[in-house]
């Protein structure tokens, strides 16, 4: 196996394992065991669980991170990439939350330290789509990067409310997709031109 595919399959165990029985229960002993590697290979990639953990978490970051920057880079028209994206985001990072179990909690710590750079790639991304959105006719905002930060510390906000269902408590994905749309645009100056 060649090293990238073992420092990968090796998060990838640990990441399963942390999700099944949480960090607390997991010894580097264990990761080893499971992913059929020695101790030895496996303090060669990582000097810790918590450095595993961070990995793992740094892995799901990027694939949000790719399939936002993928619609950014969409030929959709500004405003449906916009909301696109929102959604993308919302429903990946649930996605990776539910299916990493008994890591919730510590996601959400770890993920502040991790996320730095994926905040700015963020920002980054929804500055470009609301002036691509301004020069298009679309919105008529005043400050593209303003407008960005705004929706990035929005969406980091209601994460969690989303995550638990609570946003969308008594109301339908469509409902909550076409009011979330309408509230948006509207914050963006949406023109309604095409």
């Amino acid at each position: 196996m060649a090293t990238t595919d073992t420092k990968e399959h090796l998060i990838k165990v640990a990441r399963r394992l942390f999700a099944q029985q949480g960090i607390g229960n997991i010894t580097m002993n264990d990761i080893a065991q499971a992913a059929n590697k020695s101790r030895r290979t496996l303090y060669t990639y990582f000097q810790s669980k918590e450095e595993l953990l961070e990995a793992s978490i740094e892995m799901e970051v990027m694939k949000i991170s790719t399939a936002m920057t993928k619609v950014a880079m969409s030929t959709l028209p500004p405003d449906k990439k916009i909301i696109k994206l929102i959604f993308v985001r919302l429903q990946l990072t649930r996605s990776i939350v539910r299916r990493n179990g008994c890591m919730h909690n510590d996601y959400f710590v770890i993920i502040e330290h991790i996320r730095k750079s994926f905040d700015s790639k963020e920002i980054a991304l929804f500055r470009h789509i609301i002036a691509e959105g301004n020069q298009k006719g679309l919105f008529n905002t005043e400050s593209p990067d303003l407008a960005a930060r705004f929706l990035h510390f929005c969406l980091k906000g209601i994460e969690i409310p989303f995550i638990n269902g609570i946003v969308s408590r008594n109301n339908d994905d469509i409902f909550v997709q076409s009011f979330t749309e309408k509230v948006i645009l509207n914050a963006l100056g949406h023109t309604g031109n095409n």
